[in-house]
This record gives structure tokens, C-alpha cells and sequence, in this order.
């Protein structure tokens, strides 16, 4: 099994499950959830095919 957190001299960082880039373990890149960071990353989530259509029929 990959390990999807490692840290660097910036700090914690945990793997994306849908891009597979690292990220800073922070509310920039990652939503929360109970405490914890969710997947996939906000630039990723963003793409998703619910959230886009959403995203569409809020603004027609």
C-alpha cells in the first residue's frame, strides 16, 4: 500500500486519491470533515461530474 501522507520541510502532506499530487494537510487544499481531511482535493472535487452539473443549474 502507497503511503499517502510524508513530510517535507513545508510541513504534512497527504497524496489526492483522484490525482494522486501532494498537498499541504491544510483547509486551502482539502475539506474538512469531523477534524480530518477529506478527498478527494478542493481543485478535484471541483470536477466532479455532480458538482459540475449542480454548479450549471444554479446558474441557468
Amino acid at each position: 500500500m502507497a503511503q499517502r501522507i510524508r513530510v517535507t520541510e513545508l510541513g504534512q502532506e497527504r497524496q489526492c486519491t483522484k490525482c494522486g499530487d501532494y498537498w499541504p494537510d491544510d483547509a486551502e487544499f482539502y475539506y474538512r470533515k469531523n477534524g480530518r481531511s477529506a478527498q478527494p482535493c478542493k481543485a478535484c472535487y471541483a470536477q466532479l461530474p455532480s458538482r459540475k452539473a449542480r454548479k450549471a443549474g444554479a446558474t441557468a
